[in-house]
């Protein structure tokens, strides 16, 4: 199949349908990416459009084609600050417009400017090296990336990333071909988590018959240059060679099969996190309270991630913040159950249903959480199991 042809005109297109994916830039690391989606942030805070109502936001709420009301979002402020930073050739404003949507298809921005993810916070915030936003990329494009949707449209009920991370978890062979991934920008993903091997085989089939890829090739590439840059996933060869799979390493990060309380891929992030925080901190991954290497380290959740997700804190329930690295068995299995827990100072606090063995063990050899373990985020999930501490042995 050839990539590099030029575009050829159909007629009648009405019958297609396809991801419809447009990216300003493929740097979602650099400089400008950020300070453009700061420049983003600040003007939907300076106009609160997060408070906004969308029949505030958009004129002809129940019609196709939207438009956002001017007096009210003020969007022809936001491409002329965006073009007065980073100034292009285009004089209508397209290409500013264009790298505005790259953030809303992207998840980082919702549609209408009505709001933001909260890691997207995270993202604009100062001294992140490219490892801690690979994560948070990863973390944001997965959960909320929307293809279709952009600032006058919201199709955020489908999410492409999402359905390609659960068709290759799901597919018996971890990979994807560029033809394939290019078959499956043409499913319908409503009310479908992944698709099937028979889906991925016909859709191919259809993409190749209709030479999608020669009239389509930017979407192609945009799709490629995403899913390149998402953490446990790679991406090898280029244009025809091209394929996607999980990394070697990933069942190192992946929960077991069959647990369905929580999203397998986004614990797989929140994991490879904590384990790297261990390995910058003290050189190795150890127990973060008795400070020794064991196998099988348990990231154990701070505020659990059932209640979490329970109370729809989705990004708290993954959060590597809201972790402690512990050695499995007793010291993993107590804090999990509230038989004791860690105040703010990093000291353990004991219940009476403790063995006494393990805790002599404990006093004895400073079982604590060190001052680099214990910032101020970690200290808010801590209050948190302070608190179901207190409750239930009636502090």
């Amino acid at each position: 199949m050839k990539y590099n042809s030029k575009k050829s005109v159909i007629k009648d297109q009405s019958y297609e349908q396809y991801w419809k994916l447009t990216l300003g830039t493929s740097a979602f690391f650099d400089v400008q990416f950020i300070r453009t989606l700061k420049i983003i942030i600040d003007h939907i805070e300076k106009y609160r459009l997060m408070d906004k109502k969308v029949d505030e936001l958009v004129k002809n709420p129940d019609a196709k084609r939207k438009n956002v009301k001017e007096e009210i979002v003020h969007y022809k402020e936001l491409v002329d600050k965006i073009k007065y930073v980073y100034p292009n050739d285009d004089n209508t404003g397209a290409t500013t417009r264009k790298q505005i949507n790259q953030y809303i298809k992207l998840g980082f921005i919702k549609p209408y400017l009505n709001g933001y993810c909260k890691n997207a916070l995270e993202y604009i915030k100062p001294n992140k090296d490219k490892e801690e936003l690979s994560r948070l990329f990863s973390d944001i494009v997965y959960q909320y990336s929307s293809f279709n949707s952009s600032v006058t449209n919201d199709d955020t009920e489908c999410n492409q990333i999402k359905f390609i991370v659960k068709t290759l978890l799901n597919k018996k062979e971890k990979v994807l071909t560029i033809d394939q991934l290019i078959g499956i920008m043409q499913i319908d993903i409503n009310n479908k988590e992944y698709a099937k091997e028979k889906d991925i085989l016909t859709n191919t089939n259809w993409a190749t018959s209709i030479e999608f890829v020669k009239r389509k090739y930017n979407q192609a590439a945009y799709l490629r240059s995403v899913l390149r840059n998402l953490s446990l996933f790679k991406a090898i060869g280029s244009n025809a060679d091209y394929k996607i799979s999980l990394v070697e390493d990933a069942k190192e990060y992946l929960p077991e099969s069959g647990d369905t309380k929580r999203d397998s891929y986004r614990f797989g992030l929140m994991r490879k996190a904590v384990l790297k925080e261990s390995e910058q901190i003290y050189g190795k991954r150890v127990c973060w309270l008795s400070k020794q290497e064991s196998r099988g380290l348990v990231v154990s959740h701070i505020y659990a991630s059932h209640k979490a997700l329970s109370n729809w804190d989705i990004d708290e329930a993954y959060d590597p913040k809201n972790a402690l690295l512990l050695k499995p068995g007793d010291i993993d299995d107590y804090f999990d159950k509230y038989k004791y827990t860690i105040d703010q100072r990093g000291n353990m606090v004991f219940s009476n249903e403790l063995r006494n063995d393990f805790v002599n063990t404990c006093k004895e050899n400073n079982y604590s959480i060190d001052n680099a373990i214990l910032d101020d985020k970690r200290k808010g999930y801590l209050k948190i199991h302070n608190k179901e501490f207190d409750i239930k042995f009636n502090v």
